[in-house]
């Protein structure tokens, strides 16, 4: 016996999609397969949507990875109260930012193309600007601070996050010995080496260091 067909024009119905799930399949595909794969069209054929669907949430391409952008840019951000001394409290908040780039390489090239601020990242100008509140510095200093900060970690992230070294594999720190620096747990394995901590760490004390002279001596 012959299936019925459905009646003309009755299409499949397909899931409503939210701006948060379109946002999570484009940074998972992302993640999985560079930025280059993230299209309209094939982040709604991951979610099984038409594109069309995704146009009601973002009115273009570069919509969706400003959102992706910002989406990242709230892993960076601080859930525990940052400690008083004002170098750990903003390595506390630059490790955060290092792990994030580190997990969504893509992340730097996006903010490279100045996709606009979202809401997190407002937070985490705040964040920073809390870190130095208790240094006595002018209004325009403490901006100045904060792009160099941003600017070291950017830089650190963007020379590292293409590395894969097999044998920095082999040698990753594991989660429990990570007490020193617990925001860096998260970093990918190939990252997560004692030599890559200690690089980094290094160049932020330095930055630091430079800071203080420039900013807080004389």
């Amino acid at each position: 016996m012959q299936k019925a067909k459905a009646p003309r024009g009755q299409a499949k119905k397909r899931r409503r999609l939210s701006p948060e799930a379109i946002i999570e399949a484009a940074i998972r595909l992302a993640d999985a397969e560079g930025l280059e794969a993230v299209s309209i069209r094939r982040v709604a054929a991951e979610l099984d949507g038409r594109a069309m669907s995704l146009y009601d949430h973002f009115a273009s391409k570069r919509d969706l990875l400003a959102s992706m952008n910002d989406a990242v840019v709230g892993e960076m951000l601080v859930s525990r109260p940052l400690p008083e001394a004002w170098r750990e409290a903003v390595a506390v908040s630059a490790r955060t930012m290092f792990a994030a780039y580190a997990s969504h390489p893509w992340a730097i090239f996006v903010a490279a193309e100045r996709v606009g601020p979202g809401p997190n990242a407002i937070e985490l100008a705040k964040q920073m600007a809390r870190a130095l509140a208790t240094l006595p510095l002018e209004h325009g200093d403490v901006w100045q601070v904060q792009g160099i900060v941003n600017d070291y970690v950017i830089g650190y992230s963007f020379r590292t996050v293409g590395t894969v070294n097999p044998e920095d594999m082999e040698a990753a720190i594991a989660d429990t010995d990570l007490a020193e620096f617990p925001e860096l747990a998260a970093l990918p394995d190939n990252l997560r080496t004692r030599s890559s901590i200690d690089r980094f760490e290094l160049g932020l004390q330095t930055v630091f260091d430079g800071i203080e002279r420039r900013f807080l001596d004389g």
